[in-house]
């Protein structure tokens, strides 16, 4: 009896240990296959790296292994599956992240498709407000063609009469570091008005309107973005008499690279008032039909003739011709 009650007081106490250790244990383990979320490294205000380690019996021949993240421990995200042939460390970068922001994230494991493994909650904080200047700078051009005029040579500068459509291309290249969260905006001026035919290295089917914003993800280490779009050019009406300067000045925002800007000109000429009318003048380009001196002249002469007598004499004069004629 007594051997009995020491069996089970020894067997309670093993128990005990065991619960112990099992508590200061990390890896979190499902026949054989373990996982273990480690620290997050690199991390900046928009970006974290997550870390984590597998282990596996060797009868397991795959296991695929990601990450679950987000601001609280319901996570919501999920990173792409790593397939792994042997045990060892893993990791995932995740972007786009808020500035000053606490996130939590866990390792996640499953070997052969069968139970899935999920390692502890660990949190990171994300680093200062606002855009992360200095890390990495975006090579940007913009140029423009008038459409209209079939000059398809891509210029900084442009010249367009009223009603003309013109395309703006602009066209991004990094240094050799990737930019992540490009936004490109385009406030057109007044009287350049949005024709749509957006387009991104020459693909249409984009849909959003680049004058309130178009996010076009990252843009990898020597990889080339061209943005381009329509605008026409407003009417005759919407214009003073001359030449009229258009400057059309996109800007570009990054996670990296903070504000930069790229601008094209478009030189509008109105040759014609808007609303004029023919009015006729009375000027028809003949001297005899337009002079003003001819009839006051014709007028003068007349008075002159009578008020001298010659003009009785040239009448008797005439009248004798015409008698000498008769005769």
């Amino acid at each position: 009896m007594n051997n009995i009650k020491f069996f089970k007081i020894g067997f309670l106490a093993l128990v005990c240990i065991m619960g112990l250790f099992a508590g200061s244990v990390t890896l979190a383990q499902i026949g054989g296959t373990g996982v273990q979320t480690n620290t997050a490294t690199s991390i900046s205000n928009y970006q974290a790296t997550l870390n984590g380690y597998v282990t596996n019996p060797v009868y397991q021949s795959t296991t695929s292994a990601w990450f679950q993240w987000g601001t609280s421990t319901s996570y919501g995200n999920e990173t792409a599956h790593q397939y792994l042939g042997t045990a060892g460390s893993f990791s995932q970068n995740i972007s786009n992240l808020s500035p000053n922001t606490t996130y939590h994230f866990r390792a996640v494991a499953q070997a052969n498709y069968g139970s899935v493994v999920y390692g502890q909650d660990m949190t990171f904080y994300t680093s200062g407000s606002g855009n992360y200047y200095g890390y990495g700078y975006l090579n940007i051009t913009k140029k423009v063609i008038n459409l209209s005029s079939g000059n398809l040579n891509w210029q900084s500068s442009v010249n367009a009469n009223p009603g003309d459509i013109l395309s703006f291309a602009i066209t991004l290249q990094t240094n050799g570091t990737d930019i992540h969260n490009i936004v490109v905006r385009d406030s057109l001026p007044a009287n350049l008005i949005y024709n749509d035919n957006l387009t991104i290295n020459s693909s249409l089917g984009y849909s959003g309107n680049p004058q309130y914003g178009i996010n076009v993800g990252t843009l990898y280490s020597g990889q080339v973005y061209i943005i381009a779009y329509q605008a026409r050019v407003a009417p005759m009406q919407n214009f003073s008499y001359g030449i009229t300067t258009l400057n059309n000045t996109a800007t570009i925002t990054s996670a990296q690279s903070g504000n930069q800007t790229a601008s094209a000109q478009v030189l509008v000429n109105n040759s014609a008032v808007s609303g004029a009318t023919y009015i006729p003048t009375g000027i028809t380009n003949s001297f005899l039909q337009d002079s003003f001196f001819l009839p006051l002249f014709l007028v003068l002469l007349v008075f002159w003739l009578y008020f001298s007598g010659l003009i009785y004499r040239f009448v008797r004069w005439l009248k004798t011709k015409a008698w000498i004629k008769a005769e």
